[in-house]
């Protein structure tokens, strides 16, 4: 029987596969599908993915957008600028042949025919430089490179994958931005596969090439422990986004960490384990590697402030010992320490397998974890474990993960970091993801502001500059603005990040409903008298405060009555609070509210079960922001409700998202909580778009009067919750309404230029008379917004009509004086000119309207 071909989707999967252990075998399949079919657009994007250079990678990108139009394959092609496509030499067969030179003939006729084609292809030069100037933005300098090293092809692939597209995703937009000074950031790829041997010739291999500023990796504390002699010897600076082990960056001054390290971790488990669940004694099983080794000492280091630690087993990771490992260390914590909280520093298989032993053998201690036993990835292989065995619960229950990033408590711009990359991805983010985010990020800070040069003889110093601009982020008051919140290391470069504890929801982890946080005292008294009240633990050198956890729910009825001219809106809408504890929690204020002192007022509901209280309200009245009219009538507005506490900080209370709004689909936050086959937008000419959800935190670091302040970070911060309504103006029906009369403004001005010269005036008064009725008709369009001090996007079009009018006059002055001198020849150039110019000036300002505003 004849083999089967494989089909195009089919080579394309096995290319993926192997695209980072053999890049040259994944062109090779690439290539292979593409010649079986052309039109398969995903494999031109994966073959845009191991291109050789900029040049192949354009060539791919822009043979997948013609086959489908995707904004993040748009937003890739924008970002390589005005770089030439070149065809890949695996699909050079595919490439049409160049036509045949075109015969030149002589006379007159053809010397007028070629004028015209000269002309026209002016204009198209004149076009497409434009278009090309408008997508490449500034960056036209030599690139600048930065390396991602992880395990690519090793266990935690998956992991490392997510690292890779959070760093691709950020530099597609930094380099659609015009990149870093003018100069393009391009990202290096390195698979060490998690293996110490790889890591180390990679290292090498990176040192030896001279190309990165810094380097984001390794993956693992084992990987990043042995090359991270390697990058000290080169002082070349290193930050890891997940490699946990405090060894990594204490034995180095040119290694940093973009998350917390084991130490930190440590603190926070410790003080969970004894403050909140009450326990004295804990035990501990870890992975017999580097990870899981500091893990274990620093925990019991940390742990000794509060009790002791009655068990500790150690699991191997060979994969041919790893079973009898668990089973041991199962059978160890049954006899030893069975009521005791059992801490887990494991990866995702041996910590799949351990919970579940436990559970089998009737152990129902609570399991905590460290974060590498936070994703959802492995909450769902825990449910999967439990639907397989028909024990629902059975495994998701009393489990409590450190972790840098809790899906439900994202900040603003980490929300909608984490949408568009569910949006480009189609998976949620994993919190490595974010960190590795941090951790470029952080570098390109460190080129914006550490005035580097960016040439090959400037690399040493370049590189110093980055290093010593990561050790000035040394506290709160001295950090940078990241994507899970202020980022600064400490005297070792470890960010200092409070660890947050998420448990088990049945579907998810949800924040747990007490944390800590990181506490800095505004003096010696105030931290004697919180430690007093048991407002705040030590813990070795640190001071951790107790925060209440507020799950919060806004469900919103209506939005109506928008006033663009002073920023206002009626929102009517559900709001409830779910919280142990005090009532405090629910002592709440509309920051943004036009009546100052609008409250809650009495709930519908009030239950209190358990320690567990829930509190529902509705709110109906006006609120009020900063609207934004740069790119009106284009623009996108959002509507915001502010919720704060009215007494309580950010360190005392903290606002999350509801596992109920968690549940719902993302559309269903635009139908009316009153009427569910209702639309929440009632404001005319506008549509909603999207709701989001999300927790910030506002306040200052200053010490606001306090002499007697002694933190590092004074001041007072308040945690905030935000619904945001995504507001998109009406376009279609405001342009035809208020461009109309433009348009045939110009078309009469237009007109003119076919008046004969000896007719001056009439040309000249169209021309005033267009340039009059733009002003006024521009007027009566911007008389609804605001007093503002920057142009917007419509005036920008009523400018250019404005500029082209004084032009036809000018050009109608010009015909006449050229016949009265006997120069009917240029007259007659000159007008031709100007019937074809003015369409294709037309042409360009719709072609920049569009472009700019089209999305």
């Amino acid at each position: 029987m004849p083999e089967t071909p494989e089909t195009a989707v089919a080579l394309t999967r096995k290319a993926i596969e192997s695209r980072h252990s053999d890049r040259g075998h994944a062109r090779a399949l690439l290539g292979a599908a593409l010649a079986k079919n052309d039109q398969y657009e995903p494999a031109w994007r994966w073959f845009a993915e191991v291109a050789g250079d900029d040049g192949e990678r354009l060539f791919c990108l822009n043979r997948a957008y013609a086959l489908k139009a995707d904004p993040a394959t748009g937003r890739a092609r924008k970002a390589l600028g005005s770089v030439s496509p070149t065809p890949p030499a695996e699909v050079a067969d595919l490439v049409d042949p160049p036509p045949p030179a075109a015969e030149v003939t002589g006379g007159t006729g053809g010397r007028r025919r070629w004028s015209w084609i000269a002309a026209g292809a002016a204009a198209m030069v004149l076009l497409s430089s434009l278009g090309a100037w408008t997508a490449s933005g500034d960056g036209q300098g030599e690139p600048v490179h930065v390396a991602l090293v992880a395990g690519m092809t090793a266990d935690n692939a998956l992991t490392s994958a997510h690292m890779e597209r959070a760093v691709r995703m950020h530099l597609d937009t930094v380099n659609a931005a015009g990149g870093v000074h003018g100069h393009p950031v391009e990202l290096l790829v390195y698979d060490d596969a998690d293996r110490v041997d790889k890591a180390v010739a990679i290292a090498e291999q990176i040192v030896r090439e001279n190309k990165v500023l810094y380097v984001v990796g390794h993956g693992s504390s084992d990987t990043a422990l042995a090359a991270a002699p390697i990058y000290q010897r080169a002082k070349l600076p290193a930050i890891t986004p997940s490699a946990s082990s405090p060894r990594i960056t204490d034995g180095s001054d040119w290694y940093f960490r973009s998350m917390f390290g084991n130490r930190t971790q440590s603190d926070f488990l410790s003080a969970y384990v004894s403050r909140v669940l009450g326990s004295k004694t804990a035990a501990v099983v870890y992975d017999d590697d580097e990870d899981g080794r500091s893990g274990h000492e620093t925990f019991v280091e940390s742990f000794s402030e509060f009790g002791r630690v009655t068990a500790a087993v150690a699991i191997s990771t060979a994969a041919d010992r790893g079973k009898k490992s668990v089973e041991a260390a199962v059978a160890e914590l049954k006899a030893r320490a069975a009521g005791a909280p059992v801490v887990l520093a494991l990866k995702e298989k041996n910590g799949l397998d351990l919970i579940d032993g436990l559970r089998s053998a009737g152990v129902t201690a609570p399991v905590l974890g460290t974060s590498s036993l936070s994703s959802q990835t492995f909450h769902a292989a825990l449910v999967e474990r439990e639907t397989a065995k028909a024990r629902p619960g059975s495994l998701t229950a009393d489990l409590f993960m450190g972790t840098p990033l809790a899906q439900d408590s994202l900040s603003g711009p980490a929300q909608v970091w984490a949408d568009d990359y569910a949006q480009r991805y189609h998976e949620r983010p994993s919190w490595q993801a974010a960190t590795a985010r941090q951790a470029v990020n952080v570098g390109l800070h460190a080129m914006e502001t550490a005035g580097l040069g960016f040439g090959e003889a400037d690399r040493a110093e370049d590189r110093r500059r980055v290093r010593d601009s990561w050790a000035s982020l040394k506290d709160r008051k001295n950090s940078f603005a990241a994507l899970l919140g202020p980022l600064y290391f400490n005297a070792s470069g470890s960010a200092q990040m409070p660890v947050s504890v998420v448990t088990s929801d049945g579907s998810r982890f949800v924040s747990a409903p007490t944390q800590f946080t990181i506490y800095d005292p505004l003096s010696d008294d105030a931290l004697k008298d919180d430690l007093a009240q048991g407002r705040v633990i030590a813990v070795k050198n640190r001071y951790l405060s107790i925060r209440q956890v507020v799950a919060t729910g806004i469900n919103i009825n209506e939005v109506r009555d928008l006033d663009t001219t002073d920023g206002t809106y009626f929102v009517d809408f559900f709001v409830w609070l779910k919280y142990a504890g005090d009532h405090a929690a629910a002592d709440v204020q509309f920051v943004n509210a036009v009546k100052p002192d609008l409250k809650l007022g009495e709930p519908l509901r009030n239950v209190t079960e358990n320690g567990q209280t829930y509190r529902l309200h509705r709110v109906a009245d006006r609120f009020k922001t900063g609207l934004q009219f740069h790119d009106f009538p284009f623009d996108h507005q959002q509507l915001t409700v502010l919720l704060q506490n009215r007494t309580r900080t950010a360190d005392q209370v903290s606002y999350v998202t509801d596992k109920e709004i968690l549940d719902q689909d993302p559309r269903d936050y635009l139908r009316s909580g009153a009427d569910a086959g209702a639309d929440i937008n009632q404001v005319p000419n506008w549509l909603a778009s999207s709701v989001r959800f999300f927790r910030q935190t506002v306040g200052s670091s200053d010490a606001l009067g306090d002499g007697q302040g002694a933190g590092a970070a004074n001041g007072i911060y308040y945690s905030q919750y935000a619904a945001e309504i995504s507001l998109d103006r009406d376009t279609l029906p405001f342009l035809v309404k208020n461009l109309l009369p433009l348009v045939l403004l110009i078309c009469v001005t237009y007109l003119s230029l076919f008046f004969k010269p000896s007719d001056g005036g009439p040309p000249v008064s169209m021309g005033v008379t267009a340039i009059l009725s733009t002003a006024v008709l521009l007027n009566n369009v911007t008389a609804q917004l605001p007093k503002i001090s920057y142009i917007v996007a419509l005036e920008w079009g009523y400018y250019a009509f404005i500029l082209l009018a004084a032009t036809c006059v000018l050009i109608a002055m010009l015909r006449k004086r050229l016949v009265t001198t006997n120069r009917d020849s240029t007259e007659q150039t000159l007008a031709r000119a100007a019937r074809i110019a003015y369409p294709a000036y037309l042409l360009a300002v719709v072609t920049v309207f569009l472009v700019v505003f089209g999305h």
